[in-house]
């Protein structure tokens, strides 16, 4: 498949991976500051100008193989994954899968942890009766991210954040650095607490701020990359 991707600087590679509903360019403003790294600003299947994933839809691993193919078509043997959110699912599992290629993670409101919720499950179980008899009811139902999703990505959605990390976080041995912001809703300090204990090798650092902080600041997510990789 065709996975589009920019390249900016030369160095040591850093490849950055964009949350859900973001593509490659998200991160220009960061890779611009550091010039002095090779930084691969690529978008993942469905996003950007990339391809589409098939029509069966395509999980967390399905990403992880596109990294990982991506990588071997670009001789990159090891490198720096910066991840956002989604982006830090694939970073995760591709680090605990193939820990050869992930020389460190710097991953900056992490998606990725679930847990049994009493709540969400019998919201979910109400939301497919629903969509099964009454389907004009439920047409605007479901999260935001899925309402805003095109026919061809629901799918692979639905696959993406069912799926629970946990045992992959386990598993990490890389350098790991943790960013997130204390008024983040969409990925709470909580989860990022937890994903610090569970990935043995990791920091934790908290910021003021929401889901997209770092961006809204270029230069400080470009300086802690570059302290941070060295």
């Amino acid at each position: 498949m065709k996975t589009h991707y920019e390249l900016v600087g030369q160095g040591c590679p850093i490849i950055y991976l964009h949350g859900w509903g973001a593509e490659g360019s998200i991160f220009r403003q960061v890779a611009h500051r550091l010039p002095q790294y090779s930084n691969y600003l690529l978008d993942f299947a469905g996003f950007g100008q990339s391809d589409l994933p098939d029509s069966k839809g395509w999980d967390v691993s399905d990403y992880a193989a596109q990294l990982i193919e991506f990588m071997s078509e670009k001789g990159i043997t090891s490198a720096t994954l910066v991840g956002h959110s989604f982006g830090c699912r694939v970073a995760m599992f591709v680090a605990a899968t193939r820990p050869d290629l992930v020389e460190r993670m710097l991953l900056f409101a992490p998606a990725g942890l679930r847990r049994f919720s009493l709540k969400r499950f019998l919201k979910v179980k109400l939301f497919k009766l629903r969509k099964r008899f009454c389907p004009q009811k439920t047409k605007d139902g479901g999260s935001e991210d899925y309402r805003n999703c095109s026919d061809e990505m629901k799918r692979t959605f639905v696959k993406v954040v069912n799926q629970d990390l946990s045992e992959y976080a386990k598993r990490i041995k890389c350098h790991t650095l943790i960013v997130n912001g204390r008024q983040d809703t969409a990925t709470p300090l909580k989860h990022a607490k937890r994903l610090n204990r569970l990935i043995e090798n990791s920091e934790l650092v908290e910021i003021d701020g929401d889901h997209f902080a770092f961006f809204y600041a270029p230069q400080a997510f470009a300086d802690t990359i570059e302290i941070f990789v060295g």
